[in-house]
């Protein structure tokens, strides 16, 4: 109902009506309403609480044992210390973080495996998955899934942050509420560079969005550090203050990699300044900034003999990673790869796509490049006819086109509605592309009302996804060529 009313204030808005005391005011309580919404209406997860174990296992459990684990090892020694607390019996198969393929974990060597630990690491270890373990029900399911895969230089900060820490229900409470705490600041921030209404109803965006919900990433460990650090970004760039963008932009690249495509808009705007004789001096120092943070932490993290080894093993980990087509991943490939597999039903009457016929069904790389490619073409006008910040909202179709990214990352669709802000009130063009955009998300929640399915649930959201990229970039060219008949 919500996604519907915040849809029903931009087609209204999309009509040419004033943004009146009224409008305002709805914009105000529905940025209050998507707030208390966002836990679900303070339920959390039902019946499970307000931390969200599966995530927190992988996240803690991989950060804080990273010097042990790396980036393969923690369904192993999960496995070998289950059994010797008297669990996991019923585990018949775990992924091989290795390869990606399952094994049957009888054929651990459980020695080697407690050889990677101290005996007071190891003890530790135990103590902490016994009561991570203890608040999941759908055990041995997580030792199916895909590991722990942050960059090296998230993961290094991940375990400074959790390295003393014990696993209890207070640390991982407070531990679970820095990211609230971030969403906050960038809230604040926001608001005081874009305005309040800009941010009122980006961040009601931001909490009804379809694919960033409290169900799927609520509750768990520092999962909104990237998009914060994104929107921190925009607001320094948005206020002048090159190098805090910059250093905000490199924390998101080096946090979860993909967030780089962002910098792509401001070098070209920054190329453009330079073709023209202007210094373009803010893109330069922001550029320039983001570009000398990512190369001092990679020159340390490689400098350091373990953190070197970590590295080496997270890009050939990510590299067999890249290639699987999760369910719940949003894009053009798989996009592609879901359209292509089989789809096939379980006893439960469900949809599933094997991992086989997936990978399978996986488009060409080369192809992919030329698609990304093309995209990146088409988005140069536009980008060259934008101020530099209004210009950063065309590196987001990029990510669709190019990655195959988890759902929750599409967070950053906010930066549609915010965005647009930059130049004074949007026109009834871009009004109504938010109302697409909102009606989309809205057409994904009634598809999942009536099947939770995750296959066909994240292919039409993909499918949706592709269509309303499509037509937004008509629209934004239908502007550049008549901007007059935009704001008519």
């Amino acid at each position: 109902m919500l996604v519907l009313l915040l849809g029903a204030l931009f087609g209204w808005l999309a009509l040419g009506r004033p943004l009146t005391r009224g409008v305002r005011v709805a914009a105000f309580a529905l940025l209050v309403a998507a707030a208390v919404a966002y836990p679900n209406f303070g339920v959390f997860h039902p019946g499970r609480g307000h931390i969200h174990y599966w995530d927190v296992y992988h996240y803690f459990m991989g950060g804080k044992y990273l010097p042990e684990l790396g980036y393969t090892h923690l369904y192993e020694a999960t496995y070998v210390a289950g059994r010797e607390m008297g669990a996991l019996a019923d585990a018949t198969a775990i992924r091989d973080l290795t390869t990606y393929d399952f094994r049957d974990p009888r054929t651990l060597d459980a020695a080697a495996v407690r050889a990677r630990f101290t005996p007071e690491r190891w003890q530790a270890f135990k103590r902490d998955l016994a009561f991570i373990g203890n608040h999941i029900r759908e055990w041995p399911g997580p030792l199916l899934d895909r590991g722990y895969n942050d960059p090296p230089p998230r993961a290094q900060l991940l375990h400074l942050l959790v390295g003393p820490v014990r696993a209890t229900l207070t640390s991982l409470t407070l531990l679970t509420a820095i990211d609230y705490a971030l969403v906050v600041i960038a809230l604040i921030v926001v608001w005081r560079t874009f305005g309040a209404v800009p941010a009122a109803l980006a961040f009601a965006f931001f909490w009804l969005s379809f694919f960033a919900r409290f169900d799927f990433i609520g509750g768990a460990l520092l999962r909104w550090d990237w998009i914060v650090a994104l929107l921190l970004a925009v607001a320094a760039l948005a206020r002048g203050r090159p190098v805090l963008a910059g250093l905000g932009f490199a924390y998101a690249a080096l946090a979860r990699i993909f967030p780089a495509v962002f910098l792509l808009p401001l070098a070209i705007k920054w190329a453009q300044a330079r073709w023209r004789g202007e210094r373009a001096h803010d893109l330069g120092r922001c550029l320039a900034t983001a570009a000398a943070s990512v190369v001092v932490v990679a020159v340390v993290l490689l400098a350091a003999g373990e953190s070197r080894t970590f590295a080496m093993d997270y890009v050939t980990k990510i590299q067999r990673h890249s290639r699987e087509a999760a369910t719940n991943s949003v894009g053009l490939p798989v996009l592609l790869v879901f359209q292509r597999a089989p789809w096939r039903i379980n006893a439960e009457g469900g949809v599933f796509v094997t991992e086989g016929d997936a990978l399978a069904a996986q488009p060409s790389p080369t192809l992919m490049r030329i698609v990304a490619g093309v995209a990146l073409l088409l988005a140069v006008p536009l980008i060259l006819a934008a101020s530099p910040v209004v210009g950063l909202m065309y590196a987001v179709p990029l990510v669709f086109w190019g990655v195959a990214a988890t759902g929750y990352y599409y967070s950053f669709l906010v930066l549609l509605v915010l965005l647009p802000w930059h130049d004074g009130s949007p026109d009834r063009v871009r009004w109504l592309e938010m109302t697409l955009l909102t009606a989309m998300m809205a057409v994904n929640y009634a598809r999942e009302a009536i099947s939770p399915d995750l296959v066909p649930l994240y292919h039409g959201a993909s499918l949706g996804l592709a269509v309303f990229f499509v037509v937004w970039l008509a629209f934004e060219y239908a502007r550049l060529l008549s901007p007059t008949a935009a704001r008519e």
